[in-house]
């Protein structure tokens, strides 16, 4: 049986449970605070006096900064993962490419600080970045295996898929500064683009 002082340190804790609303008004807080001045130059009490909550309760949901930063960075990315869906079986390896990349950008676009934040992890969480690098790397040698198995695809081993895999995700990194480019074409005629340069690198 519990004694009075585990039963006293559960009420305390019951108090202050992990909710949703609450960590979603600290991360969207800490979104405010990194388009200002960038996430790693923002302090948590900052993030918390934003989020209307001491820093006490900050901490008691994410534990650390760099906790925060890297479910900060989760929830964007969440948000693009989530309009994604398998590739119909009738949709070819560029069809769903291009699918694919349309919703990025139109993601990019929502959220102009994705870029940011990912560059920031890349800085300061190396570990995080690269575990998503390693992910991403991986889903994309997915898509180009399927591709080769359904002839779409010149056969290649396993090296050259990882290369066209990281040669994809590079491309997909620095679309914004495409996007921001004077000479920027549209979306359209950017995604055709890079499409037609896959095409030509990568069609069977």
């Amino acid at each position: 049986m519990p004694n009075a002082t585990a039963q006293s340190k559960q009420a305390v804790r019951g108090q202050y449970a992990r909710s949703e609303d609450t960590c979603a008004r600290i991360l969207d807080a800490a979104l405010v605070e990194a388009r200002k001045s960038g996430f790693h130059n923002t302090s948590v009490a900052k993030i918390a006096a934003r989020a209307g909550v001491a820093v006490g309760i900050l901490n008691y949901h994410f534990g650390s900064k760099q906790e925060l930063l890297r479910e900060l960075m989760a929830t964007q990315a969440g948000e693009f993962i989530s309009k994604m869906t398998p590739p119909r079986a009738d949709e070819t390896f560029f069809d769903y490419e291009q699918r694919l990349l349309t919703i990025y950008v139109t993601f990019l676009h929502e959220n102009p600080n994705y870029v940011r934040l990912a560059e920031e992890v890349r800085l300061h969480a190396p570990k995080l970045y690269q575990e998503g690098v390693k992910a991403n790397v991986s889903h994309i040698c997915g898509r180009i295996r399927r591709g080769i198995d359904r002839d779409e695809l010149r056969r290649m081993d396993d090296a050259a898929m990882r290369a066209n895999a990281f040669f994809m995700l590079g491309a997909m990194t620095f679309f914004d500064r495409y996007i921001e480019d004077d000479h920027y074409p549209g979306d359209a005629a950017a995604v055709t683009a890079f499409i037609n340069s896959l095409r030509g690198a990568m069609a069977s």
